[in-house]
């Protein structure tokens, strides 16, 4: 098998930087530390959230805020384009296949796994399936993008081999077979090889498939983190500005019976200066502009989803009526990046059905069939004004029916009292 030491130790090198950012955008959607990455200034870090970041000195942020924008822009896109994915035919399709893609959608429950493939493709760059075979049937699983990796042909861009991988154990897939190599004494050695039944002689294939949000694996929440660490610092250090006012006030007041630690605390942070001991103490004067800071953090919430090609959740807020043309405005960037992750994302799918067709073909009997007649149709998603898009119609003069003011409002009708 071409699976030897030294490839699995390029490959493991070359994908350990991609592995870093995308561990540490995984982590950073979970408000948790990355903590299998060192660096020499945690506060720093790209890739950590705000509230993962260990205090270093009593000068460092005491309240930090973290406003999840990962969340949201991966929400925004996978919901969009994702959540209703249907597959069709041609008329070359044989019912068979079409009984087996029904029964395969229904046991792997697929559109549950598509919104988590969405949502790991668009937070860490691509998400992966496995397919094998389970109690003699045709399974797919989604396995960690963290720790899956495909290797394609530069020339052709075919797949050659995949890897699922951990600190001391490898995966290794090629198109007929899978190898499990263990990690001795700084040297990967082979142990059990099985035919992963994926594949044939006439037809290797690898059985693990990658989603990919974009050509160059790059998540959409990937592109803003140093605008996310911005707004999150800045609204960090507008409230400890506010948190060291209330503790100044109490001091000034002498409130409470822990003076000397608030005092204490208020020399280290540098907002007030103490003469001695005994001396009384002098605060900082410190003029905040609110303009100022709003227009600052508006620029970069702004910016946020402008570089995310999102869209802001708070502009459909209850209460605003954007009307259809604004709406459209607003996912139109969505909208032009979607269909770049869509074009990625039919090629993992037409792997898929080259995989599905060669089981079939070689282990159930089916005959031969055109995979091109297989398509995937991924309706949107989106935010929408009905009512506002019904008043524009009706101000337009357009002339609707009643099941369509229905439908467009978002009721239904039902059937055995529709005739009533």
């Amino acid at each position: 098998m071409p699976g030897s030491n030294e490839l699995i130790k390029e490959v493991l090198e070359s994908v350990s930087k991609r592995d870093s950012i995308a561990y540490g955008m995984s982590q950073r959607s979970k408000l948790e530390a990355a903590g299998r990455f060192t660096w020499n200034d945690p506060r720093e870090a790209d890739g950590v959230p705000i509230l993962a970041r260990r205090k270093i000195s009593d000068t460092d942020l005491n309240q930090r805020i973290h406003v999840p924008f990962d969340r949201m822009i991966s929400t925004n896109k996978a919901g969009y384009f994702a959540a209703d994915i249907t597959i069709t035919y041609g008329d070359g399709v044989p019912d068979q296949v079409k009984a087996f893609y029904k029964s395969l959608y229904e046991r792997a429950r697929w559109r549950g796994m598509t919104l988590s493939l969405a949502d790991s493709s668009v937070t860490q760059g691509a998400a992966y399936i496995l397919c094998s075979i389970e109690d003699g049937e045709f399974w797919v699983s989604q396995s960690p993008s963290i720790s899956t990796k495909v290797i394609y042909d530069k020339r052709t861009h075919k797949p050659l081999y995949g890897l699922r991988y951990g600190r001391d154990i490898v995966e290794f897939y090629d198109g007929m077979e899978m190898t499990v190599y263990h990690l001795k004494d700084g040297i990967w050695t082979p142990g059990e090889t099985v035919l992963h039944g994926m594949g044939t002689a006439s037809r290797p294939m690898v059985p693990i498939i990658e989603f990919r949000n974009s050509p160059d694996r790059i998540g959409n929440p990937e592109r803003v983190i140093t605008l996310c660490d911005a707004y999150d610092v800045s609204m960090s250090d507008l409230s400890n500005e506010l948190a060291a006012l209330r503790l100044s006030y109490l001091l000034l007041k002498g409130l409470g019976e822990r003076a000397d630690v608030v005092k204490k605390q208020l020399k280290d942070a540098g907002v007030i200066i103490i003469d001695s001991d005994n001396g009384d103490a002098r605060f900082i004067t410190k003029n905040l502009n609110p303009e100022a800071v709003r227009l600052l953090q508006d620029n970069l919430r702004s910016l946020i989803f402008e570089g995310a090609s999102s869209y802001d959740p708070t502009s459909f807020a209850e209460g605003s009526s954007p009307t259809a043309y604004e709406v459209s405005q607003r996912l139109a960037a969505l909208e032009m990046d979607t269909n770049i992750t869509v074009g990625q994302w039919d090629e993992g799918f037409r792997q898929l059905d080259y995989i599905i067709q060669t089981y079939l073909t070689t282990f159930t009997g089916v005959s031969d069939y055109p995979i091109w007649e297989i398509d995937r149709i991924y309706r949107r998603t989106a935010p929408k004004n009905d009512i506002s898009a019904l008043v524009e119609a009706r101000n337009a003069g357009l002339n609707l029916s009643n099941e369509t003011k229905i439908e467009l409002s978002g009721l239904q009708i039902d059937p055995d009292e529709e005739a009533l």
